[in-house]
Formats: structure tokens, C-alpha cells, sequence
């Protein structure tokens, strides 16, 4: 089942003893239902790129995958550790989530997808990120 829907995107960075950086996010997308697997795709752009975004959504793992402008494999599993990739200008990266939290809540409509968890970069903290998720069926 594919569905036309509004995707909304919120962003939360937090570091020690600095206030968090807040984005947020709207674009038109797609929640894609295979099985017991809901996606969802939508395209943003940054920088006059496009990237194209693929969210894997489950209540104990997910995938976010990234391409185009930036190229990225986040991957979350509930209360482990996981690595992933982040293609820079300086190269490969190598990123590592440990997730805290996640939900997935789908109603007929729309649903809300959220996964809070510490980032590191190369071995490094970057912070603590919330990636916040949520869908209308419609169009913009």
C-alpha cells in the first residue's frame, strides 16, 4: 500500500551546556506498508541538492538512508549499538547510534515515528539527537 502523505520532520540536537538546536522539516512523501514494514520516502532539499530520504520505521529497530546530496545509513535498534556511514567531503565516515527510546505509532491516517539516541562520529560524541517523525495522508 503506498499512500500520499504531508511528512513533518523535527530535529532535536542536544550537547552539554549549550541549548538545543531545534530543525524542523515539511515535505510531501510517501508511507509505503510491506507486510509488518512501514516506510516512509521523501525528498528535501539542501543546498540546492536534492537528498532523497528512506525511513525504515518498526518499534525496536529502524533504518534512516539518505542519497543524492548526502549519503547516509543510520541504522537504530532498541537499547544497542549500532554502526552506520556518513559520506562527507572529507570521505567516509564512520557513525555509531545507541539508542534510547524509540516509538511507532500508526493510526488509518497518519502515525508518528520517534527515535532518540547518542550519536558518535568516528569514535567521537557528537550529542544527543531526537528525530521526531510524523505523517498526514494528503497531499500539499
Amino acid at each position: 500500500m503506498n499512500t500520499q502523505v504531508k511528512v513533518r520532520l523535527k530535529t532535536t540536537i542536544r550537547q552539554p551546556n549549550e541549548e538545543p538546536e531545534i530543525y524542523e522539516l515539511w515535505a510531501p512523501g510517501t508511507f509505503i506498508e510491506k507486510g509488518e514494514t512501514a516506510y516512509l520516502k521523501y525528498v528535501e532539499v539542501q543546498e540546492e541538492q536534492d537528498v532523497k530520504t528512506t525511513v525504515k520505521m518498526g518499534e525496536t529497530q529502524a533504518l534512516v538512508m539518505r542519497s543524492g546530496g548526502i549519503n547516509m545509513r543510520l541504522p537504530f535498534y532498541k537499547d544497542a549499538e549500532q554502526t552506520g556511514s556518513y559520506e562527507s567531503e572529507f570521505g567516509m565516515l564512520m557513525v555509531t547510534t545507541n539508542t534510547r527510546k524509540m516509538t511507532f505509532e500508526k493510526n488509518e491516517h497518519d502515525g508518528h515515528f520517534v527515535v532518540q539516541y547518542d550519536l558518535h562520529v568516528n569514535g567521537d560524541p557528537v550529542g544527543e539527537y531526537t528525530l521526531e517523525f510524523h505523517y498526514t495522508e494528503g497531499s500539499q
